[in-house]
Formats: C-alpha cells, structure tokens, sequence
C-alpha cells in the first residue's frame, strides 16, 4: 500500500506541474500577442517615417538671414540634409568634412542644407556657424516641425541624401566623414544620374 500511496501523489504532483505550466503557457501566450501587437505598431511607425527608396518629405524653413528655402526648388539638384546642433559634440565633429565635401561639389548639381535644430536664437546659430566658418546653406528648424514632425529624426546628427527626383537615397544616423571616397563615389553616382 505504500507504494500506491506514493504512486498516488507522484501522479496529483505532476497532474499540478502540468496544471501550471499550462495556465503558464496561456499567459505568456497573452503576453506574446501583445507583443506581437506592440511590434506591428512599430512597424506602422517605421513604415510611415521618411526612408530610402521614398520621396523625400518636402519642407520650407528660413536660412539665417531670414530668407525661406524651399526644398522643392532644389528638384534636380542632389542633396545632402544634416540635422545637427550647435551643442552636439558628434556634429561639430562633422563640419570640417561636411565643409570639404561642399567645397568638391560646389560646382556641381549638388547642395548641402544644414538643418540647426538647436532651440536657441537664430542670432547664436548665426555665431556658430561665424566661428566654424561654415561656407554651406544653414537653415534654422527651432519648433522641429521638420526635423521632428517630417523627418523623424530622433538622433543628431542625422542626414538624408536626396537624389535629382527628390528621393532618399542614403539615411546615415550618427557623424560621418563626408568628404571621404565612400560619399564621393555615392554622390557622383547620382550626379551622373
């Protein structure tokens, strides 16, 4: 009769182990869905914000003398956008090759359009861009209604490399050596396009 005994509770022991791991399966199956819902959210998100292959959302902003840019009356030009910021130590670190590539394609179909989005005075932006003897176009996006709102930039700097069609070829999050071989070849390209 022991031995029955403890076949008994032997099997109301794994009877139980089963019972929970069950409930724990249809939990974490829940718990699955909605991941799988928070997933398909991102996606939409991803999906909606501006990528390579699609038109380049189109924007008007003020340069530092007051003067509006409109990207759209850069069609047939190919661009280089770079959002940055007077305090962003990445960015800074760009300028010297951001002001060496616009210095080998000035004479081309090619502009550079540095979109501040420093939330300070145009007049600081101003001063910044004196110093670092920035010789390329800078336009001021102080609400982020471009860099945020059209753009999704959510890291500086980040830039968009727009062909003559007005598409973006090219999405570089983070500082880059813009005057080097790897971009020169790539703008070339579309220059030839």
């Amino acid at each position: 009769m022991p031995r029955e005994s403890n076949l008994c509770i032997y099997l109301l022991v794994m009877l139980i182990i089963g019972a929970v791991s069950l409930i724990g399966c249809e939990k974490k199956d829940k718990a699955n869905q909605g991941n799988e819902k928070r997933e398909a959210l991102k996606i939409t998100e991803l999906k909606d914000s501006p990528q390579e292959g699609f038109l380049a959302p189109g924007f008007s902003l003020q340069d530092l003398n007051g003067k509006q840019v409109n990207l759209a009356d850069y069609k047939g030009k190919v661009i280089l956008l770079n959002f940055w910021a007077t305090w962003c130590p990445p960015c800074r670190k760009e300028i010297p090759s951001l002001k060496g590539l616009f210095q080998l394609r000035k004479d081309k179909d090619f502009e550079i359009f540095a979109v501040s989005v420093d939330k300070a005075s145009i007049s600081k932006v101003a001063s910044f861009v004196a110093d670092n003897q920035m010789i390329f176009p800078v336009l001021v996006d102080p609400q982020g209604e471009v860099g945020n709102g059209k753009y999704w930039v959510r890291a500086i700097p980040t830039s968009y490399l727009v062909d003559k069609k007005g598409v973006i070829r090219w999405k570089v999050t983070g500082p880059k050596e813009w005057d080097g071989a790897e971009v020169l070849n790539r703008i070339d390209q579309l220059l030839s396009e």
